[in-house]
């Protein structure tokens, strides 16, 4: 017990690091929970529609909508949203939201967890990662 103490003397400044650096990451994975915001990649994404009959809800306004999109996906603008949502069937089936860059993807995912929705997920990178991965897109 004497050495770690005696590290932590002499290395004060790594083990705040390392402190720091370890309650950001068990802040970041609470909020996760607590948020009900689930972010997953473009692989987790298909995997997700073809394994569990997931659907991806694109939060984009009508007109970037129209200018690309993932196939198959429903366009329910942010704005509309909180109007629409009954309008989503099967809650327990997993969405996929798709915006922009995936800011207003986390904010559409509150407000579907808030409607009872319990597996909902935001695309990481948005539209944007889906055309990075070279993925289709329906235009």
């Amino acid at each position: 017990m004497e050495n770690i103490g005696e590290f932590i003397v002499n290395h004060w400044l790594l083990v705040t690091l390392f402190v720091v650096l370890a309650a950001m990451i068990m802040s970041d994975q609470l909020n996760r929970r607590i948020s009900g915001i689930n972010p997953i990649d473009t692989t987790q994404a298909i995997q997700i529609v073809n394994q569990h009959k997931g659907r991806f809800l694109d939060v984009r306004e009508v007109d970037e909508f129209k200018g690309g999109h993932i196939v198959d996906s429903v366009n329910m603008p942010l704005s509309k949203l909180a109007d629409k949502v009954s309008s989503l069937k099967k809650p327990e089936l997993p969405v996929i939201i798709v915006c922009a860059s995936g800011q207003r993807a986390k904010t559409a995912a509150k407000q579907l967890n808030s409607h009872g929705f319990t597996k909902v997920y935001v695309l990481k990178g948005g539209l944007g990662a889906w055309k990075e991965a070279k993925l289709p897109i329906f235009s």
